[in-house]
């Protein structure tokens, strides 16, 4: 087994690809359950599962191939990847992350929807754009028939930290 150190860049740079593709880190409260947003341990930081829920509170809902199309499952994973930035600036700040390890997207979609990977693409894609070569990841994509609160998407993550 062989280890990749990759470089993610200074908080600026980080901040700057936001920028540059017109990206705003959302504004997270605690969540509403007993559980917590973050655990750290170590140089390993696992965030607890983000729905697509918008910056506004509203929550892209449905079922891919019933109520919803590929494109807005799509965008409803960049949702997702975007909350999952707002938990980890605000745990330990984005620019200490090392590396994206892995990701678990469920896809809320219809009995015979099969095509959950090109969903997940988008959290995938928004997490590359953001830390470069450090936010390519294993990933995992599975389907269900329904998320927490109706939500379209949902993700975790489990992430490496700079010591």
């Amino acid at each position: 087994m062989t280890e990749t150190t990759t470089t993610v860049g200074t908080g600026s740079d980080i901040r700057d690809r936001l920028a540059a593709s017109n990206l705003e880190l959302p504004r997270l409260g605690a969540p509403r359950y007993a559980y917590e947003a973050t655990t750290r341990w170590g140089d390993q930081l696992w965030v607890s599962g983000q729905i697509s829920r918008t910056a506004s509170g509203e929550i892209l809902g449905g079922r891919v191939g019933e109520t919803a199309t590929v494109e807005e499952g799509i965008a409803a994973a960049e949702i997702c990847a975007l909350n999952l930035l707002g938990r980890i600036d605000d745990a330990v700040g984005l620019e200490n992350v090392a590396r994206v390890l892995k990701l678990n997207i469920w896809v809320a979609g219809a009995a015979d929807f099969v095509d959950q990977p090109t969903v997940a693409d988008g959290a995938s894609r928004l997490l590359r754009a953001v830390f470069g070569e450090a936010g390519g990841h294993a990933r995992t994509a599975l389907p269900t028939q329904v998320l927490p609160q109706g939500a379209l998407v949902e993700l975790d993550a489990t992430v490496a930290l700079r010591e």
